[in-house]
């Protein structure tokens, strides 16, 4: 009877301990909440840095989108082509996914009426214009200096050898005979629009 009492005794003595060991854990768990701030810290400035990088794409992506509006229509003189717009029409955009089905990053404005869709083709990023009825007017791609035909640069040059050329556009107009360049010159300060083919002759191209 007495080593019945005795073995009573020692479990009871060891859940005890068990139990204190345990609430000890707890507390110092509740008192000292040091490791799970510090992981709700960590996750809050990942979730921050993710947000501060997609601030900085969608304003990188901004400003190239700018620079692209601006050389395509500077000449033009209305601002309002540079602005985005929703609710083509279904012909409208058709017509764009048949022309341009690998088409990405598309951006679509208005202009004098006409719908516009700025996209990234396989190396350009270019404009293409559409009527209301989906008919495509033109396409337009900001091109630098290597990408113009050299009778265009020769007769520019030849003429006028102190021209400061700009920039160019590089306008495909459909079932056109040759593409057309649209130059932009500084003479004396001040800007010229001109356009020629790619066999260097001047032509007329409305807007």
């Amino acid at each position: 009877m007495r080593k019945l009492l005795l073995l009573l005794a020692v479990v009871c003595i060891s859940a005890a301990v068990s139990a204190q060991g345990n609430s000890g854990s707890k507390g110092k768990s509740k008192n000292n909440p040091s490791s799970a701030q510090n992981s709700n810290n960590g996750s809050q400035g990942n979730s921050d840095k993710q947000k501060d990088k997609e601030k900085e794409k969608e304003k990188q992506e901004k400003a190239k989108n700018d620079d692209h509006d601006k050389k395509v229509w500077d000449g033009v003189g209305d601002n309002s082509c540079m602005k985005p717009s929703k609710n083509q029409p279904a012909k409208v955009r058709a017509a764009f996914q048949r022309d341009y089905p690998n088409a990405v990053n598309v951006r679509w404005t208005k202009c004098r009426g006409d719908w516009t869709a700025t996209f990234n083709g396989a190396i350009f990023r270019s404009t293409a214009v559409y009527h209301a009825n989906g008919e495509r007017r033109d396409t337009r791609t900001p091109v630098n200096r290597d990408n113009i035909p050299r009778r265009i640069l020769d007769e520019i040059f030849k003429k006028r050898p102190d021209t400061r050329l700009e920039e160019a556009i590089k306008i495909e107009v459909p079932n056109a005979v040759k593409t057309i360049f649209r130059i932009k010159n500084i003479l004396s300060g001040k800007a010229e629009f001109e356009y020629y083919d790619a066999d260097g002759v001047k032509v007329n191209y409305n807007y």
